[in-house]
């Protein structure tokens, strides 16, 4: 576009002189389009500044999503350009300041057109944004921020590709006069719904605890940038023959909840052919999509993980419907596709069966993954790699996974080969299973189970300490420390947080045995923190623990917080009533709760029984063995009270 200016008035470029004699002298040549090509060198120069001068700081933040990013060798370039800008211009250094800072005042004083100076030093308001294009007009674009609904102007320089209008877009924005330049080109996914992407940013924001979804997306642009490439599933609902549009409904309620909410796309997959079943075994006249949809929801999350926890009453409210009535078409639900869950998720012992809420449980983090942590996570993998074509495809193909003795997908990599020992190892005992273990080592140095089970084999307290602590600082660098901020809370529901969960475990365990109580406190309570749900238990060793440090509130506390029908839940409200109010009414009453749940515990606690020197490896509700878990850790809390036995014999 040509500039209308009369040849003795100023040139708007800034330079000071009269237009004939600087930009006009070019013909006619676009006052903007120069600005445009300096500002196109600037953002070069900037980037070359950057490696010139902080190369070792650039790629050692790199280095540190390496593992989380796992882009392909052809995709890797892009992202190390796009981070290389993205931490200039962010990220402050250990000296003080960011490189954009350090790059204005280094350049500041070779700038001769004043506007191009104040343009270069408004950079520091750059802006990170997700939204929608708006308009677009050869290299100019009209974008909305999809957290504000403002829109901004802005152009692309040397734009060397189209842009759809629609299609959702982040990028970082610096401010160009009245307007904004790109650096670099969005990033554009024109199949990516624009209100899914903003949605699931939200949530994560929320997840990570941040005031502002936008201040989350400045700090972890580069991370949702590659989450966003990995948003959706195989299963087309527009593509399912639905038998009433209102199915269909339910269907897209169900989707956008999970999928705002960070769920994986194969999972969310496997909800949608579940009620698409359900539709065709019990065509129902609904009249409250959400409640259906809510219902689905509830029930995904009782798979064994494979969903990150939430109460009925949690995913009430997320959905707006009342608690009684998500109940009773749950339980529907669940009645009608019984066999095809079962085909599903293979629920292979009574372990994982009580692996829910808050079920107590024993749990051995040197047993490794159970069968269907294995199985589903192939399953899961393999569904992305293959190429399905149709909704019956992929059902069928779950079907034989998950039920059939099929065989067992080779391992290209040796970190698929050290995974797969791991495997093979959780199945055996003796010098057998550690010698796999250490294979597994030497292929991959980073196996963290595979640490994990040599802990069992050590030496000494000493040894153990030293491998649980290396094993979970292996796990820390794996998932990176952005993904902690991220799916705190939830940790367990994801596979790939398991080998370091249970490498906490271990180091907690270890620092106990060698009488470190207060860091054992620490971990147990950051073990609590990143899975509320608490799988691995930890709960009860940290009630222990509490309590040995004469700690009451904090163990009353943790016992409100899970309060469970079980042996421990019983028999430490108990405890906890005795010591703070000796032999009341109340501990009365519930002695005699504590003991109708399981009687074989007072054996133990009075000296009848002796606990025996190896723990059982499972335990069910209110039996012997359950019995003897709680009595080895808590028996020397009880043996501090004074006329205990006496007590118990007259109640």
């Amino acid at each position: 576009m040509k500039e209308s200016i009369g040849r003795n008035e100023p040139c708007p470029c800034g330079s000071g002189k009269k237009y004939k004699k600087c930009c006009g002298a070019k013909e006619a040549v676009s006052i903007t389009q120069v600005i445009e090509n300096e500002i196109d060198d600037l953002q070069k120069k900037l980037l070359h500044f950057a490696l010139d001068h902080y190369e070792e700081e650039v790629y050692q933040g790199l280095d540190e999503y390496e593992e989380y990013f796992e882009i392909e060798d052809e995709e890797r370039q892009f992202y190390e350009f796009v981070y290389t800008v993205w931490f200039s211009l962010f990220n402050e250094l250990e000296t003080g300041g960011t490189i954009l800072e350090n790059f204005i005042s280094s350049e500041t004083g070779k700038i001769k057109r004043p506007k191009l100076k104040q343009i270069l030093q408004s950079w520091t308001e750059a802006r990170a944004i997700a939204g929608e294009i708006i308009h677009v007009e050869n290299n100019k674009l009209i974008v909305a921020d999809g957290f504000s609904s403002e829109q901004f102007g802005a152009i692309v320089t040397n734009a060397q590709r189209s842009f759809n209008k629609g299609s959702f877009f982040i990028g970082i924005l610096l401010p160009f006069n009245e307007k904004y330049v790109f650096f670099p080109a969005p990033f554009e996914l024109p199949d990516l719904p624009v209100y899914q992407a903003i949605d699931y940013i939200k949530q994560k924001s929320l997840i990570a605890d941040y005031e502002s979804p936008q201040e989350f997306l400045t700090e972890f642009f580069m991370e949702i940038m590659v989450d966003l490439t990995k948003i959706g599933g195989m299963v087309e609902i527009d593509n399912m023959e639905w038998q009433s549009p209102v199915y269909k409904e339910v269907a897209e309620l169900f989707k956008r909840s999970m999928e705002s909410l960070g769920e994986k796309p194969p999972t969310v997959d496997v909800g949608i052919i579940l009620w698409f079943q359900f539709c065709q075994k019990k065509p129902k006249r609904i009249k409250k999509p959400n409640l259906y949809a809510a219902s689905l929801h509830y029930l995904m999350t009782l798979f064994n993980d494979l969903v990150s926890p939430m109460t009925q009453k949690e995913i009430a409210k997320l959905y707006g419907v009342p608690v009684g009535s998500l109940s009773s078409t749950y339980i529907e639900m669940d009645d009608e596709l019984e066999e095809d869950i079962k085909r599903i998720i293979e629920i292979s012992n009574e372990e994982d069966e009580l692996d829910n809420d808050n079920n107590p449980r024993t749990f051995n983090p040197l047993q490794g993954p159970m069968p269907t942590e294995q199985v589903m996570q192939e399953a899961l993998a393999e569904i992305q790699d293959h190429n399905f074509e149709s909704v019956e495809e992929i059902s069928d193909f779950l079907n034989k996974k998950l039920t059939n003795q099929s065989p067992k997908k080779a391992a290209r990599t040796n970190k698929e080969r050290a995974q797969q020992l791991v495997y093979d190892a959780m199945e055996v005992q003796g010098p057998k299973r550690y010698k796999l273990a250490e294979e597994a080592i030497n292929l991959d140095p980073n196996c963290v189970d595979a640490y994990v089970i040599l802990i069992e084999n050590s030496t000494s307290r000493q040894e153990a300490l030293m491998l649980s602590e290396k094993a979970m600082k292996i796990g820390e660098k794996k998932l990176g420390k952005a993904f902690f901020v991220e799916n705190k809370g939830h940790f367990w529901g994801m596979f790939e947080t398991r080998p370091y969960m249970r490498a906490k475990a271990q180091y907690a365990d270890a620092l106990f045995q060698l009488g470190k109580i207060t860091e054992a406190i620490q971990q147990y309570e950051e073990m609590l923190v990143l899975n509320t749900n608490d799988n691995l238990g930890a709960r009860y060793m940290l009630f222990v623990l509490y309590l040995d440090k004469g700690e009451m509130s904090k163990a009353e506390k943790l016992l409100k917080q899970y309060e469970e029908e079980s042996a421990h839940g019983l028999y430490n409200k108990l405890l906890l009533e005795v010591l703070k109010n000796g032999f009341s009414t109340k501990a009365t009453k519930i002695l005699k709760e504590a003991k109708r749940q399981n009687s074989f515990v007072i054996p133990f606690l009075t000296g009848k029984k002796r606990v025996p020197k190896h723990m059982p490896e499972y335990h069910g509700w209110g039996d012997e063995n359950e019995a003897v878990i709680y009595a080895d850790e808590h028996l020397h809390l009880w043996r501090k009270i004074e006329g205990l036995q006496e007590w118990f014999k007259k109640h």
